[in-house]
């Protein structure tokens, strides 16, 4: 199952974008007591940069990882005590939909899965693709970084754009677009202020280079109408006749 299943690359891509998988290995630690060359690790740094032994056979988990799995529950779904063990799991309920003991096909395992899929899709609405999450959250990522940098009229920008690339996705992506939004309108809201204040001193044209860029990344928002407002108040008074 090791190198026939997890190691085939139409699985790897298959299961990248439709599920996760949990691994309830309980020999790891033998193997590395006994020197076998399946549990050698290599030397790597993680997502924060740190060095760290990922596993040769699990490239990117390291021992730790791969035997707090198996102390998970995971292994409670095998009630035939015999290995391989394969399982599909709702993630909504925990309860375990499939069954499969020996070992399995990639073809077989796939059609299965897309089997559960549907049922699941049927009864929670649509699943999302994991390269899609993936995505989304680079974009996220992305659009904090523009804030930083740039400010907040363009990071609005992006953000337009990234909320519309996700219109269609789950309510839990949503949320997440409605989290962004918010702050950013919140950084939008300090801006504003800012302009007031520079209205407020006479400094038109200062107030308009911090407006202009904001109106139009504002539209449909709740603070169009006063980027609005308040640029208008920038323009110079008209000469009395």
């Amino acid at each position: 199952m090791h190198s026939s299943v997890l190691q085939n690359e139409k699985y790897i891509e298959f299961t990248n974008d439709n599920t996760v998988e949990v691994l309830a290995f309980q020999e790891l630690q033998f193997g590395i007591d006994a020197g076998d060359p399946r549990a050698g690790t290599y030397d790597a740094k993680d997502e924060n940069g740190n060095p760290v032994k990922y596993m040769k056979s699990w490239p990117g988990l390291t021992a730790e990882e791969i035997n707090n799995l198996h102390r998970s529950p995971a292994g409670q779904y095998n009630d035939t005590k015999g290995i391989p063990f394969t399982a599909i799991i709702d993630p909504h309920t925990l309860k375990r939909m499939t069954a499969l003991s020996g070992s399995q096909s990639v073809k077989g395992l796939i059609e299965k899965i897309e089997v559960a899929k549907k049922q699941l899709n049927d009864e929670h609405g649509p699943s999302m693709k994991r390269s899609t999450l993936q995505k989304f959250e680079q974009g996220v990522k992305d659009v904090g970084a523009t804030l930083e940098k740039s400010g907040p009229a363009r990071a609005m920008e992006l953000f337009r754009k990234l909320k519309g690339s996700v219109a269609k996705e789950p309510e839990v992506i949503q949320g997440k677009v409605a989290e962004l939004e918010a702050k950013l309108l919140d950084a939008v809201r300090t801006k504003l202020d800012e302009a007031e204040a520079q209205i407020g001193t006479g400094d038109l044209k200062t107030a308009k280079a911090t407006l202009a860029p904001l109106v139009g990344v504002l539209k449909g928002t709740e603070l169009e109408a006063r980027a609005k407002e308040l640029l208008e108040k920038t323009k110079p008074p008209e000469p009395a006749k």
